[in-house]
């Protein structure tokens, strides 16, 4: 970028100006380029262990509760990722095993996304928590964005563990 000869400031600041305007031009270009083509986005809910409260009250305040890191009552609620890129959708989830059922309420909350399953990982992480790991692509109707992934899947977790408060660990 700059030649290591000594330059005075004036000269430093548009040679620095010129080279961003040249950047700037460049990531424009680029965009263009990319058409309709989706960025990659991601979004990640990690909750603490803390009491549980139901996903969405309206108010925001759930969102607030769970984060300000609240005492546990016995529940770890989920660490819920979602990455998104053109048209593949990646999402792994690591949560409590609390009851029969749990993987194929979260594929069946997959697949009512549009999103049609192209693989998927499970994998018991202690003796009372799975990681579920699922990559599927992008169908006709999807409408919804990572962080509405990651809110649909928190709730279909809320409700499966509220249904299963035996705490079996089966998976």
């Amino acid at each position: 970028l700059f030649p290591f000869d000594q330059m005075d400031k004036g000269t430093i600041l548009t040679v620095a100006t010129r080279y961003v305007k040249e950047l700037q031009e460049r990531v424009r270009s680029l965009e263009a380029a990319g058409g309709n083509h989706r960025s990659v986005e991601t979004v990640v809910l990690v909750r603490k262990p803390c009491r549980p409260v139901a996903p969405d009250d309206g108010e925001g305040s759930a969102r607030f509760l769970l984060a300000a890191g609240t005492p546990a009552t016995g529940n770890q609620l989920p660490e819920i990722e979602a990455k998104l890129s053109e048209d593949n959708v990646m999402v792994r989830i690591h949560c409590e095993m609390n009851g029969k059922g749990l993987v194929s309420r979260v594929l069946t909350e997959v697949e009512e996304l549009h999103l049609r399953i192209v693989h998927n990982d499970v994998m018991p992480f202690t003796a009372s928590t799975v990681i579920i790991t699922t990559m599927a692509k992008v169908e006709e109707g999807f409408t919804v964005n990572t962080e509405e992934i990651v809110e649909r899947l928190n709730s279909a977790l809320y409700q499966h563990s509220s249904n299963n408060s035996s705490g079996s660990n089966n998976y």
